[in-house]
């Protein structure tokens, strides 16, 4: 395996990127008699956890949910005016509304179709349903800004009812407005169930092109948080109450279309409850959560939340190679790489210092590992230099007979011992779960939306977009050209083999970084600094190897990855 192939291995397992934000289409409608849907704002504009939710009685559920304190792009947060589009949208679930209760059984089999009352009650919003047999359903919107959170509070009242038994209701959680990623890492959007305590953690599902299947529950074991999550985003419901805790028995997952056919697929969680009905002028309250705001680990450090939502960034940070492989280590190295990234950020106060001087840390600890298999690599080649006119009378002598030939470079390669040193494969294995670890911290750290770094990069979670074209691709982005130049840079400072074979495949090898500069073309602009850092520390490295142990045959190549991330 050569320098050149690795960095085939490690591209092959990258596509393009670019976060499209889509235009927030709903607006409030004037003819309520026609339709009944009602816009309520829970806190001031800018204020932390500030929403703008659109409601419907029908099913007392929400149509869609803007943040107020999150824009869609730099030129709606800088607005001094702000209008409703100018606000990120987060939840949109069509017609089939978020939270709302469905497939109602006994006493409330018709709730789906029946209308609610509502009122807004202390700034909180309420929808009552009168089952007509005794029995009330309750349904209350509250906000907590400390914990950038609704509280979902659901209420039966049993005034003449003699039924018993328990209520048995879906909720259908919120399915967040999705975000275009084209990556063989696949769809950004993913959905989590956990039980309490940690225990069964996490249950998920993978992404939005699995069927629909129970997450959750284990006997035994109590609700801990379900929800489903885009790229930098995420929207979870989790108990507040030991009934909340004690009433959900089953979770599955729903695949709904996108709002945007250029969007990719929504995964939403439906979570089976039973509310048991009270006695005679009794009460039943169940209360939840209901997490809408970023994916970050501060974030649910300063909300109070780390413990229950901590497991969605286990699964962010589980870096995939090529679609499904999940190599091994990459959730662990990605958390302790986005650590490391938010303690430069705190020496440095900006994002994009903060990923050169973590990928600099990296790849100097790997310093060490590379050289020493440089080393062990020339010393191979001097000696394969040393037999190769053994090796070319071999091939003479069974010119035609080829499994004669082969079965003799068998045996002569155990009589000389002529096998790579370990040293040559290993750092490839060793160093790929950094590697993946590291552009899967960058890939998902919200942190990075909307941070500006220098010059024209004023958004780190986008492309570096220096002047527009008006044409395809729309934008002239200057950071993956510096990267495919220094990637051209190096495949020419590399000789060419003298075999026939191995010198077609270096000069096929050395026309990839083109293919590899469309591709990457549309990459955040954080994730391409980071390749850019790391591709000159690799042109700085090669030279001080090349000082020290001298230029290496070109017919036995060094099995280093060639960092192209």
């Amino acid at each position: 395996m050569s320098k050149s192939l690795s960095v085939l291995v490690l591209a092959g397992c990258l596509f393009a990127q670019n976060e499209v934000q889509p235009p927030p289409s709903p607006q409030d409608v004037t003819a309520a008699a026609v339709d009944p849907t009602f816009v309520h704002e829970f806190g001031a504009t800018g204020a932390p956890g500030s929403f703008r939710v659109k409601f419907d009685p029908r099913g007392a559920g929400i149509v869609f949910v803007q943040m107020k304190d999150h824009f869609v792009d730099l030129a709606a947060k800088a607005r001094a005016d702000k209008t409703i589009d100018d606000f990120k949208l987060l939840v949109w679930s069509g017609d089939d509304h978020a939270l709302r209760l469905a497939a109602g059984a006994g006493e409330f089999a018709r709730l789906e179709v029946q209308p609610w009352q509502h009122a807004i009650v202390d700034g909180a919003v309420q929808f009552t349903l009168e089952s007509g047999t005794g029995l009330k359903l309750t349904k209350t919107f509250k906000h907590q800004p400390d914990k950038r959170s609704l509280v979902l509070e659901l209420r039966l009242d049993n005034t003449t009812s003699e039924a018993a038994g328990a209520a048995s209701f879906d909720l259908l959680l919120p399915a967040l407005e999705n975000e275009v990623e084209s990556s063989l890492f696949g769809n950004p959007a993913r959905s989590i169930a956990t039980s309490a305590a940690g225990a069964n953690r996490p249950s998920l599902v993978p992404d939005a092109a699995h069927p629909a299947q129970p997450l959750l529950k284990v006997d035994g074991l109590d609700f801990g948080m379900a929800g489903s999550t885009n790229r930098f985003f995420g929207g979870f419901l989790y108990p507040l109450d030991d009934l909340a805790r004690r009433c959900v028995f089953d979770v599955v997952q729903e695949t709904l279309l996108p709002r945007d056919p250029k969007h990719a697929a929504q995964p939403r969680l439906v979570a089976s409850l039973q509310l048991p009905i009270p006695p005679k002028t009794g009460t039943t309250t169940a209360t939840f959560g209901i997490y809408l705001g970023p994916k970050s680990y501060h974030v649910f450090e300063d909300v109070g939340l780390r413990a229950v939502l901590d497991p969605i960034m286990d699964v962010d940070l589980e870096p995939p190679c090529c679609g499904s492989i999940v190599i091994p280590g990459g959730r662990q190295m990605a958390t302790l790489l986005l650590h490391l990234l938010g303690f430069f950020q705190g020496l440095c106060h900006n994002w994009g210092v903060a990923i050169m001087l973590l990928t600099i840390l990296v790849r100097g600890c790997l310093a060490p590992l590379n050289f020493k298999m440089q080393k062990s690599m020339r010393a191979y080649s001097q000696r394969m230099a040393v037999l190769k006119p053994k090796m070319d009378k071999l091939k003479e002598q069974f010119a035609d007979d080829p499994k004669a030939y082969q079965q003799a470079m068998i045996q002569f390669q155990r009589e000389h011992k002529l096998m790579p040193p370990l040293g040559g494969c290993l750092p490839i294995f060793l160093t790929m779960p950094i590697y993946l670890g590291l552009f899967t911290a960058l890939r998902t750290a919200y942190d990075l939306r909307h941070q500006p770094f220098c010059l024209w990069i004023t958004d780190l979670s986008q492309p570096d977009a220096l002047f527009a074209l008006g044409f395809w691709p729309d934008w002239f982005n200057l950071l993956p050209l510096i990267w495919m130049g220094l990637m051209v840079h190096l495949q020419l400072k590399t000789p060419l083999p003298t075999d026939p074979q191995q010198r077609q495949t270096m000069m096929i090898m050395r026309y990839m970084p083109l293919v590899f500069g469309v591709l990457l073309y549309n990459y955040a602009s954080g994730l391409m600094v980071y390749m850019v850092t790391s591709m000159v520390w690799t042109l700085i490295e090669s030279a001080i190897t090349r000082k020290i142990l001298g230029p290496i045959d070109p017919n036995v190549q060094a099995m280093a990855p060639t960092p192209m991330m």
